[in-house]
């Protein structure tokens, strides 16, 4: 994490006052001349504080103006009494941060009772159980340039335990926190003085950070808010709702497409440049360079063409899944099931209902207010994550065209008893199946009981309470499997937009193999495997590689075979095992774009001339793209792909983002073998 530096503004600007009225003008002069009053009293000594302190006012109305002259001169004054001493300091003097903890007081001003409160808030969060690390920390410098791992080796190779390490890794410092004093004092020992990489490592104590919620929320106790914040707590709840998860509701359909395709033009420009960038560090990248330039020239700074965006086919009450969140709603009413108006880092924790968004289908929205009345009659309260209390915390809901409604309801036991918690599952199946809920039509109810500190934990294990064990959805004339944390298309119909365009792209005939990496249930790869040869998914997560073989055996097809593991580890052996060159690859990654180890075992496998990425960031994915792209070198093995063609899908309509389909193809040295597996 950075830190920062408040840089003081020039004396003449105007300052803020958290009073009202305007802000007083001070200007510094000579300190030898005396300070006089125009009504009786005492001279007044003055203290000019840095620019970027706020002046402050006693009551209502315009607070005095203040001139810092020199101590012959008297101060005048429009009342009675004397005013604050102030003392002159350079204008160009800079508050600065020690770290990540807040910053050194400046001069001898004494804090409110309000402020104190306010900056003992920002780290009481430290007090608590699960944050104690915190307050045990230490800053590491003098790093030198490093990866996150590298540095988690390097600390542990010292025998050096942190609970967390945060690190940048275009910096020289990094920060990481312990369980106690001891681990911490004998962590600083053990890192001062060690070299790495021909740098002598350095490590001191490091302030806790501040509670991003209770930051925010402290500036804005002390500060004005700007004129966008101000207007927007204005608006009508609703539509403070609609802004915050659809930013595109009130933007005709046809402007949505316009905007979302000149954004993935911008993506591809980005990475002709990233990857330009990356040629000029190596001399022999002579052919790719004059390639990128060209197609820059042709495609205007694009990497490649870029083909008209395709529409969503629905644009309301598309979205098959949503995670609603338990809290309170702007006026502290408990247990308000809906969307955050912002995120918590960002000073926002108020919850909306979401009966007013035009992407989430009446079924859904139907539930969720049966589910409201549900927990608002029960004595529990909702979970706060500034203090950590409460028990109901989310509230997921998937459906489909076929009608199925799954819910999962995410609960944290606090001190509660198993039977507490038992009866609690209990009262919750029967509201649904013979109570109020029943109209409701809910399928399947799972549950999970997790204390974590992150809401949606991923290692909660799913409790089944009621109903099936899974739901059903149809894509294309197929029916799929869909268990509670399945990988499903939000946009059903749009799903069939995107993967057509997929299997169109492929060019898959009867002797294609098509191999499906982040395969998720099997979607992709089901949905063409009547065209094909076979189709060989990969998949990490060990319940959708389950699901996938259960989807295709609900079709009725036979040709799809799926393993699980690490793609990287993978890839290679399965190519090894195939006995044709007519195959295509087709990645389906996460949203953050897949690790650079599967990029270089796809690189390494020379039978694989074809590739579809699929990207709902291009953004994000732009290393991926650019490391596909780069030349051979000791760290990047085999021969480089070239984008050909890329085309924009829109499946979130009202939302900023889009899925990007975009098609690399690779030439080949004639009779190359397949290398050997490189484990380095």
């Amino acid at each position: 994490m950075e830190t920062e530096n408040t840089a003081g503004e020039p004396l003449e600007k105007k300052r803020k006052t958290d009073g009202e009225g305007s802000t007083p003008k001070v200007k510094c002069e000579p300190p030898e001349k005396k300070l006089k009053t125009d009504e009786e009293g005492s001279p007044l000594k003055v203290k000019c504080e840095p620019p970027e302190n706020k002046l402050k006012t006693d009551g209502e109305g315009l607070p005095p103006k203040v001139k810092c002259e020199s101590p012959e001169n008297k101060l005048k004054t429009d009342g009675e009494g004397s005013l604050p001493k102030v003392k002159c300091e350079p204008p160009e003097k800079k508050l600065k941060t020690d770290g990540e903890g807040s910053p050194p007081k400046v001069g001898a001003t004494e804090n409110t009772a309000e402020e104190n409160e306010a900056s003992s808030d920002l780290y009481q969060y430290t007090r608590r159980e699960e944050f104690t690390s915190e307050i045990f920390k230490i800053e590491i410098t003098n790093l030198p340039r490093f990866g996150f791992k590298q540095l988690k080796k390097r600390l542990n190779g010292l025998d050096v335990k942190p609970v967390k390490v945060k690190a940048v890794d275009t910096h020289t410092f990094a920060f990481a926190t312990f369980r106690n004093e001891e681990e911490r004092d004998d962590a600083i020992q053990k890192i001062k003085g060690h070299v790495w990489k021909d740098r002598t490592l350095d490590a001191k104590l490091a302030s806790a950070a501040a509670d991003p919620f209770q930051k925010i929320r402290s500036k804005e106790n002390r500060a004005e808010k700007s004129a966008k914040q101000i207007a927007e707590e204005l608006l009508p709840v609703e539509e403070r709702l609609k802004n915050s998860v659809t930013p595109l509701w009130n933007v005709p359909y046809e402007e949505q497409l316009k905007t979302k395709f000149e954004e993935i033009e911008e993506a591809l420009k980005n990475v002709a440049t990233q990857t330009l960038k990356n040629i000029h560090y190596d001399k022999n990248n002579t052919d790719l360079k004059d390639w990128i330039t060209g197609q820059r020239k042709l495609h205007n700074g694009k990497c490649c063409q870029l083909l008209p965006i395709k529409p969503s086919p629905v644009t309301e009450g598309y979205r098959n899944k949503c995670e609603f969140t338990i809290g309170k709603d702007v006026n502290g009413q408990e247990k308000t099931v809906g969307f955050r108006f912002g995120m918590y880092k960002d000073g926002t924790n108020s919850v909306g209902e979401p009966y007013d968004l035009l992407i989430i289908p009446d079924n859904m929205k139907k539930v969720v207010k049966c589910f409201q009345d549900y927990i608002r009659s029960r004595s529990l309260s909702s979970y706060d994550p500034e203090n950590h209390q409460g028990y109901w915390r989310l509230l997921t809901i998937r459906s489909c065209l076929l009608g199925d409604l799954m819910l999962t309801v995410d609960f944290h036991p606090q001190q509660l008893t198993k039977t507490s918690i038992e009866e609690e599952k209990k009262q919750l199946q029967e509201f649904f199946t013979s109570g109020d809920g029943n109209n409701c039509n809910v399928s399947s109810i799972y549950w999970r009981t997790y204390s974590s500190v992150q809401t949606g934990s991923q290692e909660a294990e799913y409790e089944h309470v009621i109903g099936s064990k899974y739901i059903e959805e149809k894509l294309f004339d197929l029916k799929f499997r869909i268990s509670p944390d399945a990988f499903f298309q939000v946009n059903t119909l749009g799903a069939e937009v995107l993967y057509s365009q997929v299997a169109d792209w492929c060019k898959a005939s009867p002797t294609t193999t098509v191999l499906d990496i982040c395969c998720g249930t099997g979607t992709i790869g089901i949905s063409m495997a009547n065209k094909v040869d076979q189709v060989i998914g990969i998949e990490l997560c060990e319940q959708a590689v389950e699901d996938a073989k259960q989807n295709a055996k609900l079709n009725g097809i036979y040709n799809c075979r799926y393993q699980c593991g690490k793609a990287e580890d993978l890839i290679t052996r399965i190519m090894k095992s195939l006995h044709t060159k007519d195959v295509v690859a087709i990645l389906d990654p996460p949203r953050a774009g897949i690790h650079p180890k599967v990029i270089h075992a796809i690189r390494k496998c020379p039978v694989l001339t074809r590739l579809i990425y699929v990207s709902c960031s291009p953004k994000s994915a732009t290393n991926n793209f650019v490391d596909l792209m780069k030349n051979p070198s000791k760290k990047t093995k085999g021969m480089p792909y070239k984008p050909v063609k890329a085309i924009p899908v829109d499946l979130f309509p009202y939302t900023k983002h889009c899925e990007m389909v975009i098609l690399f193809e690779r030439e080949l040295p004639v009779n190359q073998e397949p290398e050997q597996n490189d484990s380095s």
